[in-house]
């Protein structure tokens, strides 16, 4: 499989090429709380354009979660300021928004794109409708937008080096939780075994994203075994996380990350939620689920989305008013002894 794996998206892949070739100053980015998916893919990508001589630069509404800083090596990535928001969207001919379709998880960058409202292209791979006004790329059978992102560079033809193979990789590994969870299909295991055929660090990236452990994160993990709550069922288990215990555990907002998937393991849960206070009026919720329940749907209805199996949403509320209003809701929805 020397030359790798491409299906489908013949119109859309030379769409979006024709965007990249008019186009000498490129702005990239992802969603709020960035991912190994959206940093994988953005770095691959923007390490890419400058080897075609564009001017790309990366700009994320948060900064680099510390188990994705290796991938800075990849491509330099700048987190959101104001002005430099401004000049960059001021001068860009082209954005390209990675992992994500829906406008409010551009967090900060939000306004700067609405007032300059560029040329935009997006690679996504999550379910519902775009959002995001411009040419929209999307797999919603890919495991991983990297994935994704594997087939439309072939498709143009890019050579794929080390670092690039790494940084999609990683996207990959990721998304799939390390290719445990149910989006991993045969050209999952295909993608990867050629990304490494091309060089990328397995062992490194393996190490990063799945065996470091900081001691807050493992206080974390101790509270989230010790403080959930379970429907009446047992199918639905959630957790709060007020931004006072967090700073107590000297926990940062990457640390949070597993907590759900560690609530869904639990014997006959189906759907896990934790609920996350951001700051003093704001709210992130994480969900979960097993099988056939839906949580991108589900958290549709709150302007969240995501996958069938692991979503997200985020509220300019305070945390207690979130829960008021989803817990209950998650809890008809899916545990049939709360009817």
């Amino acid at each position: 499989m020397s030359g790798g794996v491409v299906t489908g998206h013949a119109e859309s892949f030379t769409a979006a090429r024709r965007l990249v070739e008019g186009a000498r100053r490129i702005v990239l980015t992802t969603h709020v709380q960035p991912d190994g998916d959206g940093i994988g893919s953005e770095v691959a990508l923007a390490r890419w354009l400058r080897g075609e001589g564009k001017d790309a630069t990366i700009l994320n509404p948060n900064p680099t979660p510390r188990r994705f800083r290796f991938l800075e090596q990849v491509a330099p990535i700048e987190a959101f300021e104001a002005s430099r928001a401004e000049e960059l969207l001021g001068t860009a001919d082209l954005l390209i928004v990675l992992d994500i379709s829906v406008p409010g998880r551009l967090g900060a960058l939000q306004s700067a794109v609405r007032a300059h409202e560029p040329r935009t292209l997006i690679v996504d791979h999550h379910a519902g409708p775009p959002e995001i006004p411009g040419t929209d790329v999307r797999d919603v059978g890919a495991a991983a937008t990297g994935e994704l992102l594997y087939r439309i560079l072939l498709a143009w033809g890019a050579a794929i080096d080390v670092p690039m193979a790494t940084a999609l990789y990683t996207a990959i590994a990721y998304d799939t939780g390390g290719f445990r969870h149910a989006n991993t299909t045969a050209t999952t295991h295909e993608i990867a075994a050629d990304l490494l055929r091309r060089g990328a660090d397995v062992a490194l990236v393996h190490r990063q994203l799945f065996e470091s452990m900081s001691p807050a994160r493992a206080r974390l993990l101790a509270y989230v075994l010790s403080s959930f709550q379970l429907s009446k069922g047992g199918r639905v288990a959630w957790l709060l996380l007020p931004s006072a215990t967090l700073r107590e555990m000297g926990a940062d907002p990457e640390d949070v990350d597993g907590a759900a998937e560690a609530l869904r393991a639990f014997e006959g849960v189906d759907v896990s939620i934790v609920v996350r206070e951001i700051r003093e009026g704001a709210t992130k919720v994480s969900f979960r689920s097993r099988g056939e329940a839906d949580v991108n749907t589900f958290a549709r209805r709150f302007g969240g989305g995501g996958h069938r199996n692991a979503a997200g949403a985020y509220f300019e509320e305070p945390l207690q008013q979130v829960v008021a209003r989803l817990v209950p809701a998650a809890r008809a929805e899916f545990d049939p002894a709360e009817s």
